[in-house]
């Protein structure tokens, strides 16, 4: 499971909110690129990649960063 979230330029844990919860990464992402597209922005090929690889954006060109977080499901955290 992915959480989604998007947070402040600093990708703070006090400033995160839940924007999706998916089930893959090319979903998670997909979430990322609605949120940009909602906020009049665009997420760079560059932006995608960290999205991709790195599982946050470093650099967004609207306001504040995107996260994914991957979960395993039925485990004790």
């Amino acid at each position: 499971m992915y959480l989604v979230y998007k947070t402040d330029s600093h990708h703070s844990y006090a400033s995160r909110d839940i924007i999706g919860v998916c089930t893959s990464l090319s979903s998670s992402v997909k979430i990322c690129k609605q949120q940009a597209e909602k906020e009049n922005e665009v997420i760079s090929k560059e932006e995608l990649w960290n999205l991709e690889n790195l599982l946050q954006t470093q650099g967004y060109s609207g306001e504040g960063e995107f996260q994914i977080e991957q979960f395993k499901t039925n485990v004790l955290l």
